[in-house]
């Protein structure tokens, strides 16, 4: 036990930021948010040690306690909601079909009983047009909807 103490008291200001390292990079293989508030807590305990904490090992300790559970306690409810922000502005990141809604398609393959094929950049798409009209081939669609492999197409307005 002396042993420790004595690793303590002569622990120089670094050990507290590989410390914080460490959590870090365990932070970015979990990646929780559990582990990063004790990394910048340990970062906080490692600049006190620079200066007035300098060692009295006791109130590094408290400092990277007391920070850690307020931070663990108040700082998620503020942080979470900034870090999901960026997947609520991709919703059809993974869905095709609704990524074409409102863009213009050129009908390749005419209309006949409310279906044809419409080109969309470089490709041909099954469309089913949204009232049942028939569009004449080189006509402008707009996409409306999409469902698998089929558009919904309407006319351009």
């Amino acid at each position: 036990m002396e042993s420790l103490i004595e690793f303590l008291q002569t622990m120089p200001f670094w050990y507290w930021w590989v410390f914080a390292v460490v959590l870090l990079s365990i932070e970015l293989l979990t990646g929780s948010t559990y582990f990063f508030w004790p990394a910048i807590a340990a970062v906080a305990a490692g600049f006190l040690d620079i200066g007035p904490l300098d060692g009295q090992w006791q109130l590094q300790l408290l400092v990277f306690a007391v920070v850690t559970i307020l931070l663990s306690i108040y700082a998620p409810s503020r942080v979470k909601p900034w870090i999901h922000r960026t997947q609520a502005d991709h919703l059809t990141l993974n869905e095709r079909g609704a990524q074409k809604i409102g863009r213009r398609a050129t009908v390749s393959q005419a209309f006949h009983n409310g279906t044809g094929k419409v080109r969309l950049g470089d490709t041909l798409w099954l469309a089913e047009s949204e009232t049942g009209e028939d569009f004449a081939e080189g006509a402008q669609v707009m996409i409306a909807g999409a469902e698998g492999s089929k558009l919904f197409v309407k006319p351009v307005a």
